[in-house]
């Protein structure tokens, strides 16, 4: 077996030199984006702004809106600019996954493609004036223990705890919320307490959410104040720019390989800065609609039904990109299949280090990488 090319063992496991994977992997994984897909057409499909928006009378504000109020141009604005949002976010990330998955299925079955990539020298050439990455404050020699390197640090991990375990709370009961008149919702409503005990295990969800946003932004004033350390990796850079391209070109097969990635890949990068825009809107729209009778001394029956709107939608944008595009690239991919550990352990092996951030890994460890 060449060193390039994976290929199917007797045993059943695609082979390659950084791991192994099931012969299943596959086929289980675009079933699993197939089924994502189909779901999120349905859930296009029931945000578009194709009649009169509902509330229903088990929503606090209920009382606060008219028949009127749901028609007025403020709700239908607000219901076309989260439907598009969605969709042109959504649908197309969709579809790049499914393009990199057909090209990972190609390369296991006839390997990656031979031959020297000169004839794009010259593209080479314009890309790396892009890459300026910033200086990187994370490379201290004891983050290196053994086989393993040290990528998150307990508060960085608990913060994840709390994110994801509150993310979770609130999508399931938001959803069962959000769409109680779908058949399957209000059976699991009525076997989860009723709508009235989903409210409260919701807003339980929410301030856990939004006391780990304030204990994630503490963490970073501290480390910038106290430790005079700036967390300048994560900011967006011309590299990320370039590995775009890079990337987009290794999924139409015109590059062999994937990029060489820092830190953090963009992907990643844009992960985490869609927070800093879904998590003002669903707080504010959230507190406004926990607290109707407070606020209606100066909003009028017509902006609760722009709230009600804006939380639902941003919600089906939120729910829709990190069981997609979250989940993927984060445990379903190749090299993360079954599941990522490392913001769990905090670690991460050495192999798999050079294999995912491997610029960061050459200027941590001093290894040269193969330049991709």
């Amino acid at each position: 077996m060449s060193k390039q090319k994976k290929t199917l063992s007797k045993s059943g496991k695609l082979s390659s030199a950084m791991h192994t994977l099931p012969r299943f992997y596959f086929p289980l994984i675009i079933a699993i984006i197939l089924i994502e897909a189909v779901i999120l057409v349905l859930a296009l499909l029931e945000i578009l702004p194709r009649g009169t928006f509902k509330i229903y009378p088990e929503a606090l504000y209920y009382s606060y809106i008219t028949s009127s109020d749901l028609s007025h141009i403020a709700v239908t604005i607000t219901r076309w600019f989260f439907f598009l949002l969605t969709t042109f976010v959504m649908v197309p990330v969709t579809l790049i996954i499914i393009l990199e998955i057909m090209r990972r299925v190609i390369i296991a079955v006839k390997g990656e493609p031979q031959g020297p990539e000169d004839k794009f020298l010259w593209l080479d050439k314009i890309l790396n004036k892009l890459e300026k990455p910033p200086k990187n404050p994370n490379l201290s020699k004891d983050r290196i223990q053994g086989q393993y390197i040290t990528r998150f640090d307990v508060h960085q991990r608990i913060q994840h705890y709390v994110l994801f375990i509150s993310f979770i709370i609130l999508a399931i009961t938001g959803v069962l919320r959000g769409f109680p008149d779908w058949p399957t919702f209000a059976w699991f409503t009525s076997i989860l307490g009723g709508p009235d005990f989903l409210r409260i295990i919701h807003n339980i969800a929410a301030f856990a959410m939004i006391l780990d946003g304030i204990y994630h932004m503490g963490y970073i004033a501290y480390g910038i104040m106290a430790k005079k350390k700036y967390p300048t990796a994560m900011l967006p850079s011309l590299k990320d720019l370039k590995d775009i391209i890079h990337t987009t070109l290794w999924i139409f097969g015109i590059r062999k390989h994937e990029p060489v990635y820092d830190r953090f890949q963009y992907g990643q990068k844009i992960d985490y800065f869609a927070i800093f825009w879904g998590m003002p809107v669903m707080v504010i729209t959230g507190i406004i609609m926990m607290f109707p009778a407070f606020f209606s001394q100066w909003l009028g029956g017509h902006w609760f039904a722009v709230v009600a709107a804006a939380h639902r939608d941003e919600a089906v944008l939120a729910i829709s990109f990190i069981f997609i595009v979250h989940m993927y690239y984060g445990h379903l991919a190749t090299g993360a299949f079954p599941v990522n550990t490392t913001m769990f352990t905090g670690k991460m092996l050495k192999a798999k280090y050079k294999e995912w951030f491997g610029k960061e890994y050459a200027d941590l460890t001093g290894e040269k990488t193969e330049k991709k």
